[in-house]
């Protein structure tokens, strides 16, 4: 993809020091973490940056036992990390019960979430509408909507309950690019599942920060990560994103810095200097929103 738009001026592709986990204003020590598709790439560098941070329990959710497994010892290896308590849940994000019952266990036996990283995801086959196989097409919404609104209907509700005794809890909800660019430029040819689901619950996050505003509530497309999903979808070739980058702006985005940013759609790419000091401009002018331009 060439020609990525950007709001800051600096566009990373790579880490940088404002972000690092290990910086004292992002410390995440106390915090119990929650991350979906825990088992993946940037799911896995999710885990890690917030254990680098000190959180003191991460709960790893994800379809594929095996993959958390292995993410639980790359995380334990890291010498970093080891302050934090690693919980593996293998579970399906869109069946309901067993939604429920891995935040019933995780509440009682850990304690209220307080970030939660909904990054699982489901990349369909890369097909024309008018040849898209539809069990594989509305598989794309199975996970992406329905599943996605499942795992975030049981994080606000269990923090709902759990407001008096915690600060004010974190969504991340790891949209993509193709929610809101790419049309004209034929970016998304082919994914027309994918692009729709993921805009949905984009849009469902802006909905939800209206209707519960003690939550902070994020948007964010990841970058340009290598991936089995990218490589699914034929990105892989301009997918040169080092992993960590929307792991450690997920820690970011968790810290009270990017208190001004909830509600809105980021891209892990952009310089949060910059957004900072964009502070003014982006709460006077209501920026960084899915809205109809023009009208």
């Amino acid at each position: 993809m060439a020609n990525l738009p950007s709001f800051t001026k600096t566009f990373h592709r790579d880490v940088y020091p404002d972000i690092s986990p290990m910086r004292p204003e992002l410390s995440a020590a106390g915090k119990i973490i929650a991350v979906t598709g825990a088992g993946g790439q940037i799911g896995k560098a999710t885990c890690k940056a917030f254990g680098r941070a000190g959180a003191k329990h991460i709960a790893m959710l994800d379809l594929n036992g095996g993959n958390l497994q292995t993410a639980k010892a790359e995380i334990e290896d890291e010498p970093n990390c080891q302050r934090s308590v690693i919980h593996l849940f293998p579970v399906d994000i869109t069946d309901q019960a067993a939604i429920r019952e891995a935040f019933s266990k995780i509440e009682s036996v850990i304690g209220s979430v307080d970030v939660l990283v909904n990054n699982a995801g489901y990349q369909p086959t890369a097909q024309r509408y008018q040849d898209a196989t539809i069990d594989d097409w509305w598989m794309g919404f199975e996970v992406n909507v329905k599943g996605s609104f499942i795992v975030t209907q049981e994080f606000v509700r269990h923090a709902a309950l759990a407001r008096a005794k915690t600060a004010a809890p974190t969504l991340i909800n790891i949209s993509s690019v193709l929610a809101h660019w790419g049309i004209r430029q034929g970016y998304v040819n082919g994914h027309s599942s994918y692009s729709g689901a993921k805009i949905a619950m984009t849009r469902a996050m802006e909905i939800l920060q209206e209707e519960e505003p003690w939550l902070r509530v994020f948007n964010v497309h990841p970058g340009l990560v290598a991936s089995p999903m990218s490589a699914k979808s034929g990105t892989l070739s301009v997918s040169i994103d080092n992993v960590h980058l929307p792991a450690n702006f997920a820690v970011w985005l968790a810290s009270d810095e990017a208190d001004f940013l909830k509600g809105r759609f980021l891209w892990a790419n952009w310089d949060i200097s910059e957004l900072q000091q964009r502070k003014k401009e982006i709460l006077v002018q209501d920026l960084l929103r899915l809205d109809l331009h023009g009208l």
